[in-house]
């Protein structure tokens, strides 16, 4: 009885924080959480692609953050398409 409610405790846990987040957004770098459980880097990636675009950028991955269940981070910077500031 008691696995059954921790595990229902761990879905409504999962499901509340399945959306990434943008948690750092500016000029030049887009820090992205997601749950690594229903979303991975990936779909971090496509947020933050989404983020930089609207400064006319693309989303370059710098480092990758794994504090434990649901708590990834993707820090990404935002970079000219060309490479060139």
């Amino acid at each position: 009885m008691h696995r059954i409610a921790r595990l229902s405790g761990l879905l409504a846990l999962v499901a509340c924080t399945a959306t990434p987040t943008i948690v750092e957004n500016t000029a030049t770098e887009v820090a992205v959480r997601y749950d690594g459980i229903v979303n991975k880097i990936d779909d971090a990636k496509q947020m933050a692609q989404r983020a930089c675009a609207a400064k006319d950028k693309i989303a370059k991955l710098r480092k990758v953050d794994d504090q434990g269940l649901g708590q990834h981070f993707g820090y990404f910077d935002c970079i000219s398409p060309s490479g060139l500031p």
